[in-house]
């Protein structure tokens, strides 16, 4: 039987760098929709399911997706591993491509690439973050649901729960795939946590004259104005060694 993925997007409203930030408008729609609408368009994705929080402040997170018909799953705040467990087994989804509300810029093209090697293939989880060449906010993971119930029975931490599959990457007990490419643009950052970061979006969108430039038209974008990237790039070294502390800490216990 052909695999069927399912996109879960993670997304709420609170955030300690940046409240609101799914929320916040260029070219008059929200980075949510942004993300959703660049996301729909990869074909090997058959359906998208918008996992937030259910708490009463992401009520508005909610009408918004309901009003652009997107299919919307309610779970846990601060348990997102649950939150993704519980949102698979309802809708009974065996595959699953991880995408964080942070990423509005997702390339189709890319997913699409990166899902051809997890169709074709028996690995228990695929990305292009355990030994990243791609940009952070480009971050991708596809993996089954058995291996998410095996994250689940085993993690313990808060950490753990909050981010979903760290547990996967420090560990050899997962058969894994990591998506490289062959020029490193693992420096630069792309993602949205930061009102600087924010700043440079929507430059980027406001740039192309529609959302349907890709990945490596952000590339060439990034290599002719490279002097408007560098305060992301020091935020995402930052953000870095705060991951980094974070883990240590986990992977020490």
């Amino acid at each position: 039987m052909k695999k069927k993925i399912t996109a879960i997007v993670q997304a709420r409203i609170g955030s300690s760098r940046l409240r609101g930030k799914v929320l916040k408008k260029i070219n008059s729609k929200e980075t949510i929709i942004l993300l959703l609408e660049r996301l729909s368009r990869a074909k090997k994705i058959n359906d998208i399911i918008v996992a937030i929080p259910n708490t009463k402040e992401n009520d508005v997170l909610f009408e918004v997706l309901k009003k652009h018909n997107y299919k919307i799953f309610r779970g846990s705040e601060k348990n997102v591993l649950k939150r993704y467990y519980d949102c698979a087994k309802n809708y009974k989804i065996s595959n699953i491509l991880r995408i964080t509300g942070d990423c509005p810029l997702v390339d189709p093209l890319l997913v699409d690439k990166v899902a051809s090697i997890y169709l074709s293939n028996n690995y228990d989880y695929v990305s292009n973050i355990e030994d990243r060449t791609f940009p952070d906010g480009m971050d991708m993971e596809f993996f089954n649901f058995k291996t998410l119930s095996k994250i689940l029975a085993n993690v313990i931490s808060k950490y753990d729960k909050e981010h979903v599959t760290k547990y996967v990457l420090r560990t050899n007990i997962f058969d894994k795939y990591n998506f490289k490419q062959s020029k490193n643009f693992s420096d630069l950052r792309i993602t949205l946590d930061t009102k600087d970061d924010f700043l440079l979006i929507k430059k980027i969108f406001e740039n192309f004259r529609n959302s349907l430039f890709s990945y490596n038209d952000i590339i060439k974008y990034y290599q002719k104005n490279k002097k408007i990237f560098i305060k992301t790039k020091e935020a995402s070294l930052k953000q870095e060694r705060e991951n980094l502390s974070q883990g240590q800490k986990i992977w020490s216990k």
